[in-house]
C-alpha cells in the first residue's frame, strides 16, 4: 500500500537468525548454456553504494541496510558489487551531485546508490536513489515507511525495485521460504525469508508435517499433516490463519503439488491400493485419477504451462522421472542416468527439471531439460542433497543437503555456483518451498 509517497510494509513480528556463507561446487560442462540463468561475473553491471546516511541515534542501522542491500543485489547476478571510497563531500548527508556520482563513474561504476534513512514518530522513512554513473542524473527514487524491526523487508523492497528498473522483472528478495523443521522435536512447518532471516513457526501440531507447498497466487501452503493420525493434506491461509483438510481419503495422502492456475492440486495416494496420483480442484472436490499401473507414483511437478505433470515412479524398477499430460496421458519416462532419481520440481520458465539423483552412492542435485537431451549435475561434496525447489525468477535453488550438519537448507545459482547455507538451527530441515512472489 501506497500512502504519503510511502510504501508501508506490513506489520509482522518476526524471529531472527544468522546468514553465513557456504562454499559451493561448479556445474557440469555445458550447464550454464543449458540453465542460461547465470551472468558471468564480467558481464554484470558494476554498482556501488555511495553512502548510507543516518542520524546519530539510527547509526547502528548503516551497516546492516549496507549488507541487506549488497547480498540482494549479488544474488540479482545482475549486478557486479563496487566498494567506493567513501567522498568527503557526503559527510554532511546531502545528496550525491551529478559531478560526484560522474566521478564515481569514471572509478567503474555504472550504477550508483545513495540511502537517507531518518526517524518519522515511531517508524523508519527510508529513501532510496538509484543514479546513472555516466551521467550522473538519479534514474530511480524510492521512499518506504515501515517499523524498526521491518528495516530488512523495506531493504529488501528497495532491492527488488532496482532489479526491476534494470531488468524488467522483479527480484526475489522479497519472497520467502516454507520448509519442515525439528526445531522443537516434532516436525512443524516455519517460514522464513528467502536469505535465511526472520524464521518463525507456522504451525503447531505437535506431530509429524511435510512436503509444503505455495499456491501460485502465494495465499495459501498447502502440506501433508499427521495431525488428525493418519496422513491428511491441509491448506493454511496465509491471511487469516485458516486451517482445513483439503484431501483426506482412507489411507496416504501425500506430496501436494498445485497446478500454475490454482485451481486444481496433484497429489499422491494409497487410495485404490498402490500410491498413484490423483487430482482433486481448489475445494478437494472432483476426484480424478491420473496414473493407473501397479507400481508408486508420486511426488506431482506442473510444468508452468500447466499442460503436463513430472512425477517419480518405480514402474521400471527403481525409482526415476517420469512425465505425463496433466489428464494423465502420454506417460513416458525421463531420466535413464542413475538407478535412483526422485522429487522433480519444474523451473518457472519451463526449460529444465531438477531433482535429486544418487551419484556414486550419495544423493545430489541435478537437472535435465523436459525433453530429456541435456543433464547437469549441480551439487557435489559431502552429504546428502535433496528436495530442490526453484526461485520464482528462475535464476536460484534452494535444497536440503547434510553436509555441514544433520540436515539445513542451502541456496545456490541454478547453474550450482555460489552455495550459500541458510539454516543454522541444529535441527533437522527439510522439504523447502520457495514462494511464487
Amino acid at each position: 500500500m501506497i500512502r504519503d509517497g510511502f510504501f508501508r510494509i506490513p506489520r509482522l513480528a518476526w524471529a531472527v537468525v544468522l546468514l553465513l556463507a557456504g562454499s559451493g561446487v561448479g556445474p557440469s560442462e555445458g550447464a550454464d548454456v543449458f540453465l542460461g540463468v547465470t551472468r558471468s561475473e564480467a558481464s554484470r553491471i558494476p554498482l556501488g553504494l555511495l553512502h548510507v546516511v543516518t542520524p546519530s541515534d539510527l547509526a547502528r542501522h548503516s551497516s546492516e541496510i549496507r549488507t541487506v542491500l549488497e547480498g540482494d543485489l549479488r544474488r540479482s547476478q545482475v549486478f557486479r558489487m563496487v566498494h567506493p571510497p567513501f567522498y568527503p563531500e557526503l559527510a554532511g548527508g546531502g545528496e550525491p551531485s551529478a559531478d560526484l556520482v560522474k566521478k564515481a563513474g569514471r572509478q567503474d561504476l555504472q550504477a550508483a546508490v545513495w540511502i537517507s534513512l531518518m526517524a518519522k514518530g515511531e517508524d523508519l522513512a527510508l529513501e532510496g536513489r538509484v543514479y546513472d554513473g555516466k551521467t550522473g542524473q538519479m534514474v530511480m527514487g524510492k521512499r518506504y515507511l515501515g517499523e524498526a524491526k521491518h528495516l530488512r523487508a523495506i531493504v529488501h523492497r528497495f532491492s527488488d525495485e532496482i532489479v526491476f528498473q534494470y531488468t524488467g522483472e522483479r527480484g526475489v528478495a522479497g519472497t520467502r521460504v516454507v520448509f519442515s523443521s525439528s526445531l522443537t522435536g516434532s516436525k512443524e512447518l516455519y517460514l522464513m525469508d528467502y536469505d535465511g532471516y526472520n524464521v518463525r513457526k507456522i504451525t503447531n501440531d505437535r506431530g509429524l508435517n511435510l512436503s509444503p507447498t505455495w499456491s501460485p497466487d502465494g495465499n495459501r501452503i498447502s502440506y501433508t499433516s499427521y495431525r488428525g493420525g493418519t496422513p491428511a493434506i491441509y491448506t493454511l491461509d496465509m491471511a487469516t490463519g485458516r486451517l482445513w483438510k483439503m484431501v483426506g481419503f482412507p489411507g496416504l495422502n501425500i506430496s501436494p503439488s498445485w497446478a500454475p492456475s490454482g485451481g486444481e492440486l496433484a497429489f499422491a495416494s494409497t487410495l485404490d491400493g498402490p500410491t498413484q496420483i490423483y487430482r482433486v480442484d481448489r475445494e478437494g472436490r472432483e476426484l480424478r485419477r491420473l496414473t493407473v499401473d501397479r507400481s508408486d507414483n508420486l511426488s506431482p511437478a506442473w510444468s508452468p504451462s500447466g499442460a503436463e505433470i513430472a512425477f517419480t515412479s518405480n514402474r521400471g524398477g527403481g525409482p526415476q522421472i517420469y512425465m505425463m499430460n496433466a489428464d494423465g496421458t502420454n506417460v513416458r519416462r525421463l531420466t535413464f542416468s542413475g538407478g535412483y532419481n526422485t522429487s522433480p520440481a519444474w523451473s518457472p520458465k519451463g526449460t529444465a527439471i531438477a531433482y535429486a539423483c544418487r551419484v556414486d552412492g550419495r544423493l545430489r542435485i541435478c537437472a535435465i531439460s523436459p525433453d530429456g537431451a541435456k543433464l547437469a549435475q549441480l551439487t557435489a561434496g559431502p552429504g546428502e542433497d535433496e528436495s530442490p525447489s526453484w526461485s520464482p525468477d528462475g535464476k536460484h535453488l534452494i535444497f536440503s543437503s547434510t553436509r555441514s550438519s544433520r540436515g539445513d537448507l542451502f541456496m545456490m545459482n541454478a547453474d550450482g555456483t555460489e552455495v550459500e547455507r541458510l539454516t543454522f538451527s541444529g535441527a533437522k530441515n527439510n522439504s523447502p518451498s520457495w514462494s511464487p512472489k
